[in-house]
């Protein structure tokens, strides 16, 4: 028997909010870092910021084609748990595990050779230029733990146990902070490297993650209850299906990303005070992503899991109820960015300029918040579902057709600098939010297969 709404919805309430607190907490613990780090670069001046900013660019776009294979992993996991398959859990685990230190490890030459090669094409400015150069060499070494460490988040998230995530995102970020004090400004004892100390900053505690999550797999609840962890791969099958699962996702990521990229390199041609302040604003924006990112990884679980055993009424349920619940956070952030764009900006640079170029950009980015919620919980409903083909085509076309285009056109040709660049993004915004939620709402997800 189905419960009353009532009960049902306070119920999957309670459920929404256990999965998605911890990864919220997490990623505000991440976001905060990088709005430190962000601060401490700032302090070096628009040249810094904005070689910072182009190199983490090209790093997530990179990183972004190798997260994605957490979709595919945290999906058949949850699927498998929902079923009440664990032995078929742990091998989505042990047969993406190695797959993804062998490829992030290769990945990280070519996108070092790729970066030098690509960053004095994107920026005519010379400091720039060398300090990305500097930055992304050191970030990109470590791109093999880092997809592993996507692999075995997206276990963990699987498994309904974000609070792994949570210790382990607080212990390697509260580390970034330290070392990037140490190594931008030569305290502590470290090299004073300036902007490129931020890149090995965040290459320690990265792979220090990676070496967590792994240690965390030997406590008694996870090998009483998934054993087998760490026994030779040979499920073929199994990583054949969660590549597939992932393939659409990694495209869908790295055409956002380069389409990110792309729009950073518009906003260097506007100006170098343009550049520092949307990658200011973007880094804002990832601190509003932190509630937003907790209920799509916990709807992603739900759903997935519920169609497993059957219950579809509840994964729509689930994704309704995380839907309401992130607008009023999301919304709330959102009506903050509005009233207070200067005072919020002044945290991450003193520069008065930069300040007054992302205020009003700022403000367009708390309108459209409302929106961002129900896009991301409805993406991950979807990807719960399986259903990722759909969403990567439609969003590759919004990004490359409209969104990049759009943006061309009102902050170059119609002059309207930086503001015109981010009123083109708030209409993609619109637009991804509006497609997800009718995919969603109408789409044929209850009859894939995972």
């Amino acid at each position: 028997m189905i419960p009353p709404p009532d009960i049902q919805s306070h119920e999957l309430a309670r459920k929404v909010l256990r999965l998605a607190v911890p990864i919220m907490l997490a990623s505000l613990s991440q976001t905060l870092m990088s709005l430190i780090d962000i601060a401490m670069v700032g302090r070096l001046g628009a040249a810094a910021v904005a070689a910072v900013g182009l190199g983490g660019m090209l790093t997530y776009a990179f990183s972004s084609f190798l997260n994605a294979i957490q979709a595919g992993v945290q999906t058949v996991v949850a699927r498998r748990v929902g079923e009440g398959r664990h032995s078929e859990a742990v091998a989505a685990l042990r047969s993406t595990l190695y797959f993804a230190l062998l490829t992030g490890s290769v990945f990280a030459g070519l996108y070092i050779w790729a970066a030098r090669q690509l960053l004095p094409i994107i920026n005519a400015d010379q400091e720039v230029v060398v300090l990305s150069t500097a930055y992304v060499q050191l970030r990109g070494i470590s791109l093999g733990p880092v997809m592993a460490g996507y692999v075995f988040y997206a276990f963990y998230n699987g498994i309904s146990q974000p609070r792994i995530h949570l210790v382990v995102s607080v212990l390697a970020n509260t580390l970034n902070v330290v070392l990037n004090y140490g190594l931008i400004f030569g305290r502590l004892g470290f090299p004073e490297m300036g902007a490129p100390g931020a890149g090995l900053a965040t290459t320690l505690s990265t792979t220090t993650a990676f070496v967590l999550y792994a240690l965390l797999t030997r406590t008694a609840r996870i090998r009483h209850q998934y054993p087998g962890i760490w026994t030779w791969p040979h499920e073929m099958k199994t990583l054949i299906r969660i590549l597939k699962l992932s393939l659409p996702i990694s495209v869908q990521n790295f055409g956002v990303m380069i389409g990110f990229a792309v729009f950073m390199v518009l906003m260097g041609w506007v100006s170098t005070v343009a550049l520092a302040a949307t990658e200011i604003i973007i880094n804002i924006l990832s601190f509003s992503f932190m509630p937003a990112m907790g209920f799509l990884y916990a709807t992603q679980t739900l759903v997935s899991e519920n169609i497993g055993q059957g219950r579809h009424h509840l994964a729509e349920g689930a994704t309704r109820v995380a839907t309401l619940l992130c607008l009023i956070l999301m919304g709330a952030m959102g009506i903050l960015f509005i009233l207070f764009p200067r005072p919020i900006l002044h945290i991450f640079t003193p520069d008065e300029a930069i300040v007054t170029a992302g205020v009003l950009p700022l403000q367009i980015l708390g309108l459209v918040q409302f929106f961002d919620a129900v896009g991301m919980v409805h993406h991950g409903a979807l990807v719960g579902a399986g259903d990722n083909t759909f969403q990567a085509i439609g969003e590759m076309i919004i990004m490359w057709l409209l969104f990049l285009p759009a943006t061309y056109v009102t902050s170059i040709l119609m002059d309207w600098g930086i503001t015109g660049g981010w009123v083109a993004l708030a209409f993609y915004i619109v637009a991804y939010a509006t497609m997800a939620y009718l995919r969603f709402r109408y789409g044929p997800w209850k009859r894939i297969v995972v």
